[in-house]
């Protein structure tokens, strides 16, 4: 089972106590996010793209640490003008934890049995 989300522009893959590296997010540590852009979820008898029933699910993440990433040097030129520029970066970043998904929605309306048949949605 999993999920593609879109977090500050970017999609991810994200399954259960998986924990990846975003963007840097000015929030504190151990404080909690709710992600609520989901683009497609996925497990052996489901596969959802519509909408109506992403909506409803809420994914639940735990910031954990932000932190730098490694250096990356920009140099600029132009031939032959004897023009030279180098910059130097360090990207900001923040490491979430997946904790918990909200699936109330889907218990309710759909039985886990595989008594009512549930196809992809365009």
């Amino acid at each position: 089972m999993y999920f593609i989300v879109e977090i500050l522009g970017k999609q991810y893959k994200i399954f259960k106590n998986i924990i990846i590296k975003i963007d840097y997010l000015n929030i504190k540590l151990n404080s909690l996010i709710l992600i609520n852009k989901i683009i497609l979820f996925s497990s052996n008898k489901y596969f959802f793209l519509n909408k109506f029933f992403l909506n409803k699910i809420i994914i639940i993440a735990r910031i954990i640490k932000h932190g730098k990433l490694k250096k990356i040097t920009i140099l600029k030129f132009k031939k032959r003008k004897g023009f030279k520029k180098k910059y130097n970066f360090r990207k900001k970043y923040t490491e979430i934890i997946i904790e918990n998904f909200n699936f109330k929605y889907f218990f309710n309306n759909f039985k886990i049995n595989g008594s009512k048949k549930i196809r992809r949605f365009f």
